[in-house]
């Protein structure tokens, strides 16, 4: 059995046809096509007799398409826009993919604001940035070119085959200044309402247990269990929160967050790591690329400390 019986034998009529309908002119139809006139019009009659209905109504000086070849036209210019795009699709050149699955916050804070720098960076791929939620993550089964990590476990990280480590973090507490006319001193912030990243206050707890001194009794607690979010409501005047200065070097550049005149700047038992899975010349690039931001940060940060008078321990 013939499949679709009812197609004209020739192919190439129906593209004629399809091009002096979109036209509305033999003339043009047959500019486009490279041929001479007599032959589309040849092309469009042997068309008619195999389908046996009249497709275009020829005047003295126009034509206009009877109702069957307008419905005829519509569904071959469907059809043919498909498979021209199709077609298309084929011949452009396909990107790769680098792939950076990062901690939430980093991904957030750190690679999101240089986007543009890693597409001119890698012309030639498609950026895909994933966000990891697993504190620790087993390696074996990542699928990924870099994995960015922020652990409370170095020790499980430090010295593991393609493991790189990248930084530790920089914490103290930071409020919002939009909400206060002057800069404050350790001892206002210690009593503002009480951001927390995690529900068992960790990050405040370790940064407070080195402070010599009693300090004052905040006015609450609030939880968010994300850094994002915790940082978000500190932005918003709801409280302080004590954070890895590296991630809002922007806010505190621009005076939208401040650490008080004096604070402590301690690490924390966090610490960054860079986990290539394969070895690949792009993947070492990106390390390379991370590394150094890392560094010139630091270096912002510590300029930033001696303006205002952190201490950074």
């Amino acid at each position: 059995m013939k499949s679709y019986p009812n197609l004209p034998y020739s192919h190439n009529s129906l593209k004629v046809f399809e091009s002096v309908a979109r036209l509305m002119s033999f003339t043009q139809a047959a500019q486009e096509l490279h041929v001479t006139q007599s032959a589309v019009s040849r092309q469009v009659k042997q068309l008619e007799i195999e389908l046996d209905t009249a497709l275009i109504r020829r005047k003295h000086r126009s034509i206009e398409l009877t109702e069957r070849g307008r419905d005829l036209f519509h569904v071959l210019r469907a059809n043919y826009q498909d498979l021209q795009t199709l077609l298309e699709q084929w011949q452009r050149p396909v990107k790769k993919r680098l792939v950076i699955k990062s901690a939430l916050s980093f991904a957030t804070r750190v690679l999101i604001p240089k986007v543009m720098e890693l597409n001119a960076r890698y012309p030639d791929h498609e950026i895909v940035i994933i966000p990891s939620i697993d504190e620790d993550p087993d390696l074996q089964q990542e699928q990924c070119d870099v994995l960015i990590l922020n652990t409370r476990q170095p020790e499980r990280y430090r010295g593991q085959p393609k493991v790189t480590f990248l930084r530790e973090e920089f914490m103290a507490p930071v409020y919002a200044t939009g909400t206060h006319s002057e800069m404050q001193g350790l001892s206002e912030v210690l009593q503002m309402p009480r951001l927390h990243a995690t529900e068992d206050h960790y990050d405040w707890q370790v940064w407070l247990s080195r402070l010599t001194e009693q300090y004052p009794t905040p006015s609450r607690d609030t939880s968010f269990l994300s850094l994002d979010l915790a940082l978000s409501a500190c932005l918003a005047g709801q409280g302080a929160t004590v954070t890895d200065l590296m991630l809002v070097l922007p806010e505190l550049k621009r005076g939208f967050l401040c650490t008080p005149i004096g604070s402590p700047i301690r690490s924390s038992a966090w610490q960054y790591f860079a986990y290539c899975p394969h070895s690949s010349a792009i993947a070492n690039d990106l390390l390379m690329w991370l590394k150094a931001i890392n560094q010139q940060e630091e270096q912002n940060l510590r300029a930033l400390a001696e303006l205002y008078q952190w201490q950074i321990e």
